[in-house]
């Protein structure tokens, strides 16, 4: 039986109706990326760095708000949203830049009660964070999502992370006193992870009290060095069954407010090298894991 809260029930309870988020492109890159740390970017990163590809390229802030919306609406049945800032670091620019970007996001409807901003930890500092907290004014809900995948530095390195948990731990304590809701994605089944050690990420962060988690299995996709290392036989993705078991033992390790944002992530489709069940049994795996 289910002993956690989902996100969705979370929204629920906060605003006593259906809250969907709307993904936003804002046309971010990655320090990763750009060659301020590394051209290669995360090797389990495409070139849509988590994009939703919901939108085309140029697509306004507001079209793509407003597009969203109007699916929402209609197909789920949806009341209010949170501008979801989706697809690489999207704090990784002046704070001139971020405002404009924010604003427009937030001002685009009527029904924009929330804000929910992706980053990396050496993307954040106290100006940015300040910035974000800003908005809690008048959103009931502002967030930031920080890309954790592993505690341990050893992976970090080997995924060419290009941050390290020294800088998590900056990131933390500065949204920390600014007050914002923090979630914290997590990837189980990188390269030479055991069971145990993606556990100690999840004892870690229990420690640290956070808000909320995102869990995704690590999958291999077209056009990354984790699809070729796939293909070269120098990686195993986990089984449906072994995904199942680690994501239970990993929620039973969380502080028992941690907010359960997402279970399991698909990516895009037609670009899913392994494992293709995470696209095929998406709701079943989310069920078995719950159950």
């Amino acid at each position: 039986m289910k002993n956690f809260l989902t996100f969705r029930e979370y929204l629920k309870n906060l605003y006593g109706c259906k809250v969907y988020k709307v993904s936003i492109d804002a046309d971010f890159t990655c320090p990763n990326r750009d060659g301020t740390k590394s051209k290669m970017g995360c090797i389990y990163c495409d070139q849509f760095g988590s994009s939703s590809r919901v939108h085309k390229k140029g697509t306004s802030i507001k079209e793509q708000v407003l597009k969203n919306i109007r699916i929402r609406k209609t197909r789920y049945k949806a009341k209010k949203f949170i501008a979801y800032f989706q697809s690489f670091s999207n704090t990784y620019g002046d704070l001139d830049k971020l405002k404009s970007l924010y604003d427009e996001a937030i001002y685009s409807h009527v029904d924009i009660v929330g804000l929910s901003i992706s980053t990396r930890s050496d993307c954040i500092d106290e100006e940015k964070v300040k910035l974000i907290a800003s908005y809690r004014e008048f959103l009931p809900f502002v967030s930031i999502e920080l890309g954790l995948q592993s505690m341990h530095d050893k992976t970090l390195n080997l995924i060419n992370r290009k941050e390290t948990l020294t800088d998590f731990i900056r990131a933390y304590e500065l949204i920390r006193k600014y007050d914002i809701h923090l979630c914290v994605h997590v990837i189980l089944g990188l390269p030479e992870e055991t069971f145990d050690e993606m556990l100690q990420t999840a004892k870690f962060l229990s420690k640290l009290k956070i808000d909320g988690i995102k869990l995704h299995l690590l999958i291999a996709l077209k056009n990354t060095v984790l699809g070729k290392m796939y293909l070269d036989g120098k990686f195993k993705s986990l089984t449906y069954d072994e995904y199942v078991d680690i994501s239970k033992k990993f929620i039973g390790e969380l502080d028992k407010k941690c907010i359960i944002h997402k279970l399991a992530g698909s990516g895009y489709p037609d670009d899913i090298i392994a494992p293709f069940w995470i696209y095929e049994k998406k709701l079943s795996v989310i069920r078995d894991i719950s159950n």
